[in-house]
């Protein structure tokens, strides 16, 4: 339900800024805070297939070429899978925010990356500097969220 709401709160947003302004990838955030918060699914198969069905439905809504943002959201969600799974447990809880906010900006680099990669840098260029701007308070944000979260979990 926290994705298709950040998903919804995504689209509308950018809808509301009528092209004036990047979106940060809200959708991207939720599915790597739940990631890094689920301890019971070790290959996050859930984690991919949502990121599959919310950038094909970018993709479908904003792009029109199906497949633009959908690869940018798998391949990052699989990077954070992986990276994730290298880390033992106790290096998840104790003085892991860097690597939390690494984690989280992957998932806000790659997607857009792959526009101005495919379109080149200059009008692909400035989406994607301004995405960045826009996205790291999100980003902030998200890992305030996710240390107060482990913070009560710890306390249980």
């Amino acid at each position: 339900m926290l994705l298709i709401t950040l998903w919804l709160l995504q689209d509308l947003l950018t809808v509301f800024s009528g092209g004036g302004m990047q979106i940060p990838g809200l959708f991207m955030l939720g599915i790597v805070y739940k990631l890094l918060l689920d301890k019971n699914d070790e290959d996050g198969l859930w984690a991919i297939w949502s990121a599959f069905a919310g950038g094909i439905l970018w993709d479908l809504r904003w792009v029109g070429i199906p497949g633009f943002f959908t690869l940018g959201y798998v391949a990052a969600v699989m990077i954070v899978i992986q990276v994730w799974a290298f880390i033992p447990p106790q290096g998840r809880v104790s003085g892991s925010g860097l690597l939390i906010f690494a984690l989280l900006e992957v998932s806000q680099l790659l997607p857009p990356m792959l526009p101005v990669l495919i379109l080149g840098g200059s009008t692909g260029g400035n989406f994607f500097i301004w995405q960045q701007v826009y996205s790291l308070p999100a980003i902030l944000l998200t890992q305030y969220i996710y240390s107060q979260r482990v913070k009560d979990l710890q306390k249980v």
